[in-house]
């Protein structure tokens, strides 16, 4: 003869049956955030390696720009003005190549002040005699960037300005106020 089946034994099975159901979840749902955590840290080990290469590029593309600025030609020599114009030229196109690498750095405070020594190397009128500039300060400038990546890449604080800097700011102010002098002038001569 069969006896019925007690009924604690239909509840432990019952909770053997549940308590797989919610380990396979609780499994499923372990299983599915490991992959989001890998998936996430894989995306930062690119993003981190292509800051590491854009790092390591614009240390080199500055070194490369200081020992052109160091090549610049005199200007006491016979044709220097079109050595001086071929130069710059060449400077300009080393910066626009250098730009789009800095873009890849995510700190933004490296980033914009490494940007803002770009824009005033690639500028001729940094080292204009007549608004207090002077070709050594594309060589700090230069300096500057390698003080700041070297910064960057040991993992401490943005440096104060460098004297480049602050030099090329000075220019900078004394270039906008002429050039607003200029317009004042023009304007009332129009007038």
């Amino acid at each position: 003869m069969m006896r019925s089946m007690d009924g604690s034994v239909w509840v432990g099975a019952i909770f053997g049956v549940g308590g797989t159901i919610v380990g396979g979840v609780l499994s499923l749902w372990a299983t599915v955030i490991a992959q989001r955590q890998q998936a996430h840290a894989s995306r930062q080990l690119a993003i981190a390696q292509r800051v590491d290469t854009a790092v390591d590029s614009a240390i080199q593309m500055f070194f490369q720009i200081k020992q052109h600025v160091r090549g610049r030609p005199s200007e006491f020599e016979e044709g220097a003005q079109q050595r001086i114009d071929l130069w710059q030229r060449s400077l300009q196109q080393q910066v626009n190549k250098l730009e789009p690498i800095l873009l890849r750095i995510r700190d933004e405070s490296f980033r914009l002040r490494l940007s803002k020594i770009a824009e005033l190397l690639a500028w001729p009128e940094v080292s204009e005699p007549g608004l207090e500039g002077s070709p050594q300060i594309l060589a700090d400038l230069c300096d500057h960037a390698l003080d700041c990546l070297g910064a960057f890449v040991r993992d401490e604080q943005l440096p104060p300005e460098g004297t480049g800097l602050t030099q090329a700011r000075r220019v900078e102010a004394l270039y906008s106020e002429h050039m607003e002098e200029l317009a004042l002038a023009y304007e009332e001569g129009h007038h």
